[in-house]
Parts: C-alpha cells; sequence; structure tokens
C-alpha cells in the first residue's frame, strides 16, 4: 500500500475536500469535512451562515480500475441534520450519503503513532491536471503539533509551501496507512485560525475528536452512528472468514472441515451477542496487550478469532450463547491478539504476566493469535512452561519485582497482590490448536454425516475448553 492509495478516501466537496469514512453502518458512508465550506459571511450583520437548506454541492468520488483513476460526480442537496450535520463550534462536519461498498478499511485515530501522516485533498492549483488523479495531492506532514481551541497544527515536510499552494485542501483528511491495507485518519484540514500562529509550511486542523462529538449528539436520534467499523455490530458479516487452513495444499479433511465449522458459524445469528458487547462488557483495556493501540480492536481478525472460539464452545457445550452468556464466558476465557507476523511468544511473551486478569478464574484460559499459525512451544496447542524454563523464570522475576514495589509503596495492599499469571492459567494458541484439531481427524472425516461429526469435534475441542 502505498500514498497514492489514500486517493480513494479523497473526495471534492463543492471548492473543497473531503474524507470519505464507513461507519458502523451498512445503509451509510459519511464524508468528513470542514464545516465553513457551508457558510458564507453575510455582509450585513457579519455572521457566518449557513447555507440554505436544497442547496446542491457537487460530491467527487474517486475509484481506481487497476490502471488510472476515474471520477464519480453527484449532486447531493443538503438537508441541515438529515445528511449536513455540523460541528456547534468546531470547524468539524460530516456529510452522509448512500452506501459506498469498500470503505471499511478505515479508522479514526486519536491517540497518534508514528505513522508517517499526509494532507490529502484537491488543490485548486491542480484542478487543471489532464486526469482526475492528478488532481488530488498528498503532502507529506513532518511533525503534528497540538495547541488547542478546536485546531492542531501540522508541519509538512516542504516548509516552505504557501496557503495558496494547498488552497483547496481544506476539509481533506490527515491520513496516514500501514502494510496490513488499514487507512488511519486523525484530522480534518481547517482554514487557518484567528488565535494560532501558523507559519509557512504548516496548517491547521480539527482532530477527530470533534467529528465523534457531533455523532454523540445525532446518534440516540438515530440520525448519525459511531465512526467505528460496520462488522463490530455483528458477527454475521464475518462468518466467511473463519476457520482457514494454513496447510499448502489443503487436505480434503481441512476443507471439509472448514466447511463445516463456517456453516456451523450461521448459530451466531440467532444470537445477540455481538463484537461491541464483548468490548463494552469488559472495556478496551481488558481485551488489549499492554501499550497496544485501541485501533487493534477495529480489525476484523480480532472478531474473526472471538467467532473462532464461539462455534468451539458452542460444540463443546451444545449451545447458542448470548449476551446474559458473557460474565461465564470471560470468568473462563481471555483472548488476545497481536496484528503481528512473528511467534506471538516471541514479541509478547513478557506482555502476558502484566495484563489485566481481573475475575478470570483459578485454571482459566488465556488463548492468544498472531498472523503466525504456529507457535511456540506446545502441545496440542496448549503452550508447555517446561519447554520455556528461562524465559517463565525471566518473566517471573519482574512481576515479584514490580509487585513488591507496588506493596512497598502503598500502591495496593499485600492482601491484593496476585498469584503469578503462569501459576493460576492455561495458556494456549488458538490458531496451533485449530491445525492440530484438524490433523487429527479420522480419514473417514469427509463422508461422515455433519451429526456425527459434531461428537467427534466435541471431543477434540474438550482439550482446549473442558
Amino acid at each position: 500500500m502505498s500514498a497514492n492509495t489514500l486517493k480513494k478516501h479523497t473526495a471534492k466537496v463543492g471548492s473543497g475536500s473531503g474524507c470519505v469514512f464507513q461507519p458502523m453502518d451498512d445503509k451509510s458512508t459519511y464524508i468528513l469535512t470542514a464545516k465553513h465550506l457551508f457558510q458564507s459571511r453575510n455582509e450585513e450583520t457579519d455572521e457566518l451562515e449557513y447555507i440554505n437548506d436544497g442547496t446542491e454541492v457537487p460530491i467527487t468520488l474517486l475509484e481506481f480500475d487497476g490502471n488510472s483513476w476515474n471520477a464519480n460526480t453527484q449532486n447531493l442537496t443538503i438537508m441541515f441534520e438529515e445528511n449536513f450535520f455540523p460541528h456547534p463550534t468546531a470547524d468539524a462536519a460530516i456529510l452522509k450519503i448512500d452506501y459506498l461498498e469498500g470503505f471499511d478499511n478505515i479508522h479514526i485515530r486519536n491517540k497518534r503513532i508514528k505513522n508517517e501522516y499526509y494532507l490529502c485533498g484537491f488543490p485548486s492549483r491542480l484542478s487543471n491536471q489532464d486526469t482526475i488523479g492528478n488532481r488530488v495531492a498528498t503532502f507529506v506532514v513532518a511533525r503534528i503539533k497540538q495547541s488547542g481551541d478546536f485546531f492542531d497544527v501540522a508541519e509538512l515536510s516542504n516548509n516552505i509551501i504557501s496557503i495558496d499552494e494547498i488552497e483547496g485542501c481544506s476539509g481533506g483528511g490527515i491520513m496516514a496507512f500501514d502494510d496490513k491495507s488499514n487507512v488511519f485518519v486523525t484530522g480534518i484540514q481547517s482554514r487557518m485560525a484567528t488565535n494560532v500562529d501558523i507559519a509557512l509550511g504548516e496548517i491547521g486542523f480539527v482532530p477527530v475528536k470533534y467529528f465523534e462529538e457531533i455523532i454523540e449528539v445525532y446518534k440516540d436520534e438515530g440520525k448519525l452512528v459511531e465512526l467505528l467499523p460496520v462488522f463490530l455490530k455483528s458477527f454475521v458479516s464475518l462468518i466467511g472468514d473463519t476457520f482457514q487452513f494454513a496447510s499448502a495444499g489443503i487436505s480434503r479433511e481441512e476443507a471439509a472441515l472448514s466447511e463445516l465449522l463456517t456453516a456451523k458459524a450461521q448459530f451466531i445469528q440467532q444470537s445477540d451477542l455481538t463484537p461491541l458487547a464483548f468490548r463494552s462488557f469488559l472495556g478496551e483495556q481488558r481485551l488489549l496487550i499492554k501499550d497496544q493501540d485501541n485501533v487493534e480492536l477495529k480489525r476484523k481478525k480480532v472478531w474473526t478469532f472471538w467467532l473462532e472460539l464461539l462455534v468451539i464452545l458452542n460444540i463443546v457445550k451444545d449451545k447458542v450463547h448470548n449476551v446474559e452468556d458473557l460474565e461465564d464466558i470471560l470468568n473462563r476465557i481471555r483472548f488476545f491478539y497481536s496484528n503481528t507476523d512473528k511467534d506471538f511468544l516471541t514479541t509478547h511473551l513478557q506482555d502476558l504476566w502484566k495484563l489485566d486478569y481481573k475475575d478470570l478464574e483459578d485454571e482459566g484460559l488465556v488463548i492468544f493469535a498472531s498472523n503466525q499459525i504456529y507457535q511456540r512451544p506446545g502441545t496440542e496447542g496448549v503452550l508447555d512452561l517446561s519447554e520455556i524454563i528461562s524465559d517463565i523464570s525471566t518473566a517471573r522475576r519482574a512481576f515479584t519485582k514490580v509487585q513488591n514495589q507496588a506493596i512497598a509503596s502503598g500502591t495496593i495492599d499485600i492482601a491484593e497482590a496476585r498469584d503469578f499469571p503462569f501459576d493460576c492459567f492455561k495458556y494456549a494458541s488458538l490458531t496451533t490448536f485449530k491445525e492440530y484439531a484438524a490433523q487429527e481427524l479420522d480419514k473417514g472425516f469427509v463422508d461422515m454425516k455433519p451429526t456425527d461429526c459434531y461428537p467427534l469435534l466435541k471431543e477434540l475441542y474438550e482439550k482446549l475448553l473442558p
């Protein structure tokens, strides 16, 4: 993925720009933009006034066909609080348009990490370029400076660029991307603020938190929904991504198992469990590894793994679990995912003792996964501590030191001190266990009726979830 891809999320909005964003809605797509694009100054009162309802504003969206960028322009008839939602104070507005497929890879990011950010927009000076793709500019952001008052400042890497050169970018996104095809927006470019000193090569922008404030005003009325991925409101859209096996030249048994379990996952349509329900019940921090950004909980893979766990639970317990079962499930099981292509334990073993295991019962199961299928070391996917004695000893010393310091400083009472997690809980790799279970199946499995398969799977899966 390159900065060029950010053009897909960049819209031309009237004389300015916007950022195309897919919220947790399968009926509408939003454009995050600048409020001042829809205002003009009354010459008599010198007050800013919104354009009239019924005003048509041209919206141009870009689509890449594999060779070139193509434009799709349509007029949006502005209707206040129907498809146009301005912030009362900040230079921020949300436009609500018909649903567009293919934009669910974009996420808001309040916590700015070290990604390289870009200002993306349609500067007026490029309006005569021969192709639509060349009319969109991506300016590299060198660093971001917080300044407050609904307004932050970004310093562009081209530190001699003038405002004239980026005129038309108002409303454009301050965006970044990663190597997993995800796009992150941290703000929307705004006009210059009179109470902020802007140097040459600097631009002002409205942080995304003010767009979240717009959502808060209108979500209870059902006019807007949260700026979260649509799959968080239901597991159903993730069913097709479950139980993919890693073997090169997948065996007949694995293919049959994948088909059977994917079909079994349809039970989730009878359940009121959703990714949001898990997040609300536990809170974000208890679903994250130490120092992880909460954007990790907006990745499909996290919730695809959770759905696989629910399918395994369904087979073991012969029960469709619902929200009322969450407390029982999470008292027995915790799951942590890392978006790394490395072995999970290589990256996070020393993080596991730092996690919040509140309410997880003794002998509870801690399941982990990364993008690497086979995790070390384990028997049937379950972590074998005897094979990593040195690593566990290092973790135990660090745990004891931190806990003793907390007791000495009075941060915790000695009665509140917890036991070393590796002594209390069982740890297992979900991906390794799935592969193990597939390989243990009898060759005749592919010819069995589903009703005869489930008892065999129940026996296998009880090794992970007794």
